[in-house]
């Protein structure tokens, strides 16, 4: 019995510890490749909008929605950032309906449905992503993350 609770033990914490992993940061030039690989048109627009702190700024048309990704010139910088966009998120926030937040090793994911939007914030190291979609959506915007490994 105690061999396995053990095991039992010991399959839970290794499951806790790959969740917990380290993500892999994307450049903007594998932020595009993937976008574009899926047939989507990526702008640079870092020039337009000339802000401190921030190497490139890429936006990707989805057609129901965009993806915004941000390469900061430190993760201080994207830190930030993230911070920054979660107030905003937090204040135009309505009818509040689900929320969810994690802040392990690099990265820090925020997801949020309400007012009939799904949003999903995610900071991994240098880089910030930012989704905002009607949530009938939703499983667009996973896919987006899991695709591009946020």
């Amino acid at each position: 019995m105690k061999r396995i609770i053990l095991v039992a033990l010991l399959a839970t914490a290794a499951l806790f510890l790959a969740a917990c992993s380290a993500r892999e940061v994307l450049s903007a030039e594998a932020f595009t490749s993937r976008m574009e690989a899926e047939g989507h048109i990526v702008e640079d627009i870092t020039d337009l909008l000339n802000l401190p702190g921030i190497e490139t700024f890429l936006v990707a048309d989805l057609g129901d929605f965009i993806v915004e990704f941000i390469v900061c010139e430190t993760e201080a910088n994207a830190r930030s950032m993230r911070s920054q966009m979660q107030r905003v998120l937090e204040d135009e926030r309505g009818s509040f309906r689900s929320y969810r937040e994690s802040n392990v090793a690099n990265f820090h994911r925020l997801t949020q449905t309400t007012d009939g939007r799904f949003e999903a914030l995610v900071r991994v190291e240098n880089t910030v992503l930012l989704m905002r979609a009607p949530s009938e959506n939703r499983a667009d915007v996973e896919a987006v993350l899991s695709l591009l490994g946020y």
